[in-house]
């Protein structure tokens, strides 16, 4: 009851709060309940171009992050677990990233990016890959991909580890019995390491998939959501809307639409986590 009590304060309340708001009009004058407005919210976020923008900010950042970290910490892990890679060395050096605070990471690579010093700049030119400086941050071009590449090179290590553990779970023999049969490499990766990681894979999509739409931090430090909302997604939208602007109620509204994304998302991960015996009880 202690435990309940305490996730009901910090957990349920706030989720149930934030849903009430979204159906008043609410603004950072009085932070009061001033008038109910129903589903208006709603509707006038659902035609606003910019929240339509951030909806598919949001998808890619989602399915691309997964995407890359998922393949990348794969390969990762395989290096680890390889007789060179098995020194905790490597495992401490690879958690470096991970462990740096959101907000340092997001000030390193806003150093790596600018286009007066950043060591980006320095070595693409270096190698004459471009001929002046780019503004990595300041170009809609470039700007969404740019962050999205300081958060899968924070997100890796984390997912790599889990791999590794995944891959430590695996039975030596059925390696042995590959080489016994003449099994190459890749055969053995395809046929043994991929299905015996299956369920640690699709764990790490989970997670991945939840931390990947809650990102902040990066767009708060470095853009802001710009340039011309390049990088604005669901998450800063709501911040944006609720305390730049001050209206709290369309504000929660977008944040109730992500969390109900998040949910249904996480829900059908579970659901098919669950075997088929499981499925069938619930």
């Amino acid at each position: 009851m202690p435990a309940l009590i305490v996730m009901a304060a910090v957990l349920v309340f706030p989720i149930a709060m934030s849903i009430v708001v979204s159906f008043f009009e609410t603004t950072t004058s009085d932070f009061g309940f001033n008038e109910f407005v129903g589903i208006d919210n709603y509707t006038k976020i659902f035609a606003d171009e910019i929240f339509q923008t951030a909806v598919r900010h949001t998808i890619y950042w989602m399915v691309a992050e997964v995407i890359v970290v998922v393949a990348a910490s794969v390969g990762v892990a395989l290096l680890l677990n390889t007789n060179v890679g098995r020194p905790a060395i490597f495992r401490i050096i690879l958690l470096v990233p991970w462990a740096l605070s959101p907000v340092a990471n997001a000030v390193l690579w806003k150093w790596i990016y600018n286009a007066n010093y950043g060591i980006l700049n320095y070595l693409l030119m270096a190698f004459g890959i471009v001929d002046e400086p780019q503004i990595w941050l300041g170009d809609e071009r470039f700007a969404l991909n740019a962050l999205l590449l300081a958060e899968i090179w924070k997100s890796i290590p984390f997912i790599a580890l889990l791999m590794l553990a995944g891959m430590r779970n695996v039975p030596n023999i059925l390696y042995r019995a590959a080489r016994l049969d003449g099994a190459s490499t890749w055969q053995t990766f395809r046929h043994i390491t991929l299905p015996q990681l299956r369920t640690t894979i699709l764990i790490c999509v989970v997670l991945q998939s939840i931390w990947a739409l809650k990102s902040f931090d990066l767009i708060y430090v470095l853009t802001r959501g710009g340039p011309i909302d390049a990088t604005t997604m669901l998450n800063y939208l709501s911040y944006r809307i609720s305390f730049q602007f001050g209206d709290i109620g369309l504000g929660a509204a977008v944040a109730d639409i992500l969390f109900v994304f998040m949910f249904v998302l996480a829900l059908g991960y579970l659901r098919f986590l669950q075997s088929p015996e499981n499925r069938r009880t619930a």
